[in-house]
């Protein structure tokens, strides 16, 4: 579950980072998160778990919503080990209605299994 929950908290900054840029726009209205369905978030957390558990460098992982016309993907920027830990660098994407978001984030595995973000990813 805590995946779920620091997926959560990746896709509000990635939101927050989105709406910085977008001038003159509110928050809510600039996001991909606003419009996001049950169904949506449903299938952006299977392909975030998927591609944390199982991705490689330069792999794509991608999510679409037939009925909502929503998607994403994650791609597998890095795979670094620190301090132990198994860690991933992923590129996020989102677009849902008018809204697009993308940034990179740092995800490492915990003793107890579960991914948690470190933040934003270093820029090569």
């Amino acid at each position: 579950m805590n995946t779920i929950k620091n997926l959560v908290a990746v896709i509000t900054l990635m939101a927050l980072t989105a709406s910085a840029s977008a001038l003159g726009l509110r928050l809510e209205e600039s996001t991909p998160i606003k419009y996001f369905t049950k169904e949506d978030w449903s299938q952006a957390k299977q392909v975030a778990k998927t591609a944390l558990e199982q991705g490689k460098p330069d792999e794509t992982f991608d999510w679409h919503n037939e009925s909502t016309g929503h998607s994403g993907s994650y791609t597998v920027l890095r795979q670094v080990e620190i301090d132990g830990r198994s860690c991933r660098d992923l590129l996020i994407k989102h677009q849902a209605g008018p809204a697009n978001a993308r940034g990179d984030y740092r995800f490492c595995q915990m003793q107890s299994g579960e991914w948690k973000t470190m933040g934003r990813a270093p820029s090569n």
